[in-house]
């Protein structure tokens, strides 16, 4: 045989054919093919299923002529048909001898057709045992009956009811008149049961041009899970130039499997990346391990100092992954969700699917859990690895942090809650205060609701103790702090809601309610300058929110209240009692001002009572395909919107889809908010406005695209483009996208990323790729559909 050798494109195409049909063991099993074009020309078996013994089948035959020799031989001419169980056989003659019961013999010759639930096959001459399904056809063509899968040979054999055995045979997923490839060996052994295609010294060709031989290749024909090489990713950016990597897949067992992927990046070297997932009687959980031994681009830009000082002092780069959820018992579980990489520029440089650099810092979370119908208990340890030394030095991790829930609702109309917590916070920062809080709430509630109101009046106790050490007085934002304190506040809120509806007279069959809510709180002001910040901040308030106790998350900041919560949801809903619209608004209107302590936040300083915040939500369903959501806040100690939202979403189709979204928050409150002076730098108002859209062009072509602005700074936040050919017989998808990177504190610039993505896809290969999926997931801001 002539040396072949194929072109870098033909490699990567060709590799797919040793691609294994492995999925999560979370995700549905795919369909045959997205496109009923596609199987107009396969057979089709739409009988009822027939199981038993074979043997115990009866054979029914029909023909123009019948010619008998007693007692065992008889011989059909003209259209014969014949029929057994799920088989049928059509011929111009046919011989049946059974003169041994054991082996019992069909003769087959001029224009054969034999169909069953799993294969059509085409001939001149066959030979079928009736006792044992074994055929043999030769020449013959023959097509897999209800999903894509065809090809021809100068011999095939049927053993087992279960092995196609071709003899100098072909395979294809095209459909018939279609030859853009396909697979041709000395040797092709089909198994129908593990769906799945042996092919022995294999060749690979592009329509009539061969581009790749191996002496032994192995392809899935179905859906089931198989060992082997999945489809190869290549793509090409400009930081890192060329990027190719081959997952290898191991199903090690029906719970248990795991994928191996070589990484090839042309600027820094060779990766390994790593994934385990198992599935037992008592949860589920993902085990990852990426490894780089050697960067070449990465040591590079530290010696250069690319991003100022902001490198850590690794030689090799990696990240570690694991999230695990189990209930041990009826009672008792674990929970594990842990990321971790070498370096603060790991995320940035290399991705992964399991974290984000957005955040800022990874967290690694461990707890175990008890509860029964009383209890709710769960000690956790919570650990953080930021991105930059500022963060380092100011985050604070619970380690560890006890929380205790009991619950009792056997008070006759009451319901007696008591929270209680007992936390260490730590942090890397050396002149920190650190300290150990334990806090106890109890509470009693009481509620009269029926089908048209609610009422809840509850009333409780916080009491908290801090025993705080590496105290330093002599910084300006510590010197009121104290070793131990003991802060104690009463609390009091009553909740009302009203649902009046009424029919709509302006639109036949609607139904409108209007839901007024008012909520008074009040909890005493307690001086807590004494008290350092460990996790508390402030939370928005959009409508939801605006009924929230406290304005602050965590402990440590309880702000006096003397607020009522004020607001008004009315909603639309059709005949068929979907929700076609809804609009809520609300205000807080403080009595007494809220606070803490003497120092107060910023906003707080600009006013004392009145009306402070107001929110306003909004969701209309302007028909099935188009969604509008808004969300705006309005704050009163700036005078301004501190956050607005919006997305408009139109999706006829599954594959047809226009989003417009919107994004605004003010300033001064992220400033409030966010306290790190790492970042005031460069703040200003966020303000950025995007579109993301998927549409087919045709029936084989399919585009996707994004494009995310940033109105203040007048640049581009985020952009791709991508186009999906996909026929019967094979796709590609090439994409191109440009992604904001990091920030340059020295030219008070944005980094940019630009990376273009080429991947290939041979159809009825039992592949599992969600290509439109990923294409809409592409850039740094991925697809969150309206919807939902």
């Amino acid at each position: 045989m002539k040396n072949l050798t194929p072109s870098l494109i033909a490699i990567a195409v060709t590799l797919f054919l040793y691609n294994s049909s492995s999925y999560a063991l979370d995700l549905p099993k795919t369909v045959v093919s997205n496109n009923p074009q596609c199987l107009i020309d396969v057979p089709k078996f739409d009988r009822p299923l027939v199981n038993g013994d074979i043997d115990t089948l009866p054979v029914n035959a029909e023909a123009n002529q019948l010619e008998a020799i007693y007692p065992n031989i008889a011989i059909y001419k003209g259209e014969v048909l014949i029929e057994q169980g799920n088989r049928t056989v059509q011929a111009d003659k046919v011989t049946i001898d059974t003169q041994d019961s054991n082996n019992r013999i069909v003769t087959l010759e001029g224009d054969i057709t034999y169909q069953d639930n799993l294969i059509k096959m085409k001939g001149d001459k066959a030979s079928m045992n009736l006792n044992n399904n074994d055929a043999d056809m030769i020449p013959s063509e023959y097509h897999l009956v209800n999903r894509l899968g065809r090809g021809n040979a100068d011999k095939m054999q049927l053993e087992k009811n279960r092995y196609v055995i071709l003899k100098k045979g072909s395979f294809t997923s095209c459909p018939i008149n279609d030859s853009t490839w396909d697979i041709k060996g000395t040797t092709v052994i089909h198994d129908n049961e593990e769906q799945f295609l042996e092919v022995w010294n294999a060749v690979f060709s592009i329509g009539k041009v061969p581009v790749l031989y191996s002496p032994y290749l192995q392809l899935p024909t179905g859906n089931k899970r198989r060992s082997g090489l999945l489809m190869p990713n290549f793509g090409y950016d400009s930081i890192d130039g060329i990027d190719f990597s081959i997952p290898v897949y191991w199903n090690i067992a029906p719970n248990y499997d795991a994928t191996f992927t070589p990484r090839v990046l042309e600027k820094r070297g060779l990766q390994l990346q790593t994934e385990f997932r198992y599935l037992n009687e008592i949860g589920l959980g993902t085990l990852a391990f990426d490894w780089l031994q050697h960067d070449t681009k990465y040591n590079e830009d530290r010696d250069n100092r690319f991003n100022g000082n902001n490198y850590d002092d690794n030689r090799h780069r990696w990240l570690f992954h694991w999230k695990n959820d189990e209930l041990i018992n009826y009672n008792w579980r674990f929970y594990a969700d842990t990321t971790r990489v070498s370096d603060n520029q790991y995320l940035t440089n290399l991705s992964s699917k399991y974290a984000s650099q957005t955040a800022g810092y990874l967290t690694q979370y461990y707890k175990i859990a008890y509860n029964d119908e009383n209890w709710d208990i769960m000690l956790g340890y919570r650990h953080f690895q930021p991105f930059h030394s500022e963060l380092k030095n100011s985050l604070y991790q619970t380690q560890p942090q006890l929380d205790m829930n009991y619950y009792n609702n056997d008070l006759g109309p009451f319901k007696f809650r008591v929270f209680s917590q007992v936390s260490r916070f730590l942090t890397s920062g050396k002149s920190k205060p650190k300290a150990w809080r334990a806090h106890f709430e109890p509470t009693l509630n009481y509620t009269l609701s029926n089908s048209w109101s609610l009422l809840t009046t509850e009333t409780g106790i916080m009491a908290t103790h801090y025993n705080q050490d590496n105290i330093n007085k002599h910084i300006e934002q510590y010197k009121y702090l104290d070793k131990k304190v003991n802060r104690f506040l009463p609390k009091f809120s009553i909740d009302g809601k009203v649902i009046f509806e009424r029919d709509v007279p302006f639109i036949n069959g609607y139904t409108q309610t209007l839901e007024p809510r008012v909520k008074y709180i009040y909890i005493p002001y307690r001086n807590q300058s004494n008290i350092s910040d460990y996790d508390s901040t402030i939370l928005q308030s959009d409508y939801i929110g605006l009924f929230r106790d406290q304005p602050y998350s965590g402990l440590d900041r309880i702000a006096s209240t003397n607020k009522i919560s004020t607001g008004v949801t009315t909603r639309f809903y059709d005949n068929n009692k979907v929700e076609k619209f809804n609009l809520s608004i609300g205000q807080i209107t403080y009595f007494t001002k809220s606070k803490t302590s003497e120092h107060n936040n910023d906003l707080d300083e600009n006013s004392d009572t009145g009306s402070i915040t107001w929110a306003s939500d909004n969701f209309w369903r302007i028909s099935n395909d188009i969604i509008f959501r808004s969300g705006v806040q309005y704050d009163t100690r700036i005078d301004t919107i501190s956050l607005a939202n919006a997305i408009f979403e139109y999706r006829p189709t599954g594959d047809k889809l226009i989003q417009l979204s919107y994004r605004y928050a003010n300033r001064n409150y992220i400033d409030t908010v966010d306290k790190n002076p790492f970042y005031r730098g460069y703040r200003q108002d966020i303000s950025q406005a995007g579109m993301m859209t998927a549409w087919p062009l045709s029936q084989t072509f399919n585009a996707v695209g994004s494009y995310y602005y940033d109105v203040k700074l007048e640049q581009t936040t985020d952009g791709s483009i991508g186009l999906n050919y996909s026929d019967c017989c094979w796709g590609t998808t090439v994409q191109y996208g440009r992604k904001l990177t990091d920030w340059d504190n020295t030219s008070r610039k944005s980094k940019y990323e630009n990376k273009l993505s080429i991947n290939f896809e041979l159809k009825g290969l039992g592949s599992n790729r969600d290509t439109k999926a990923k294409m809409l997931n592409f850039g740094k801001l991925p697809y969150n559909t309206a919807f939902e």
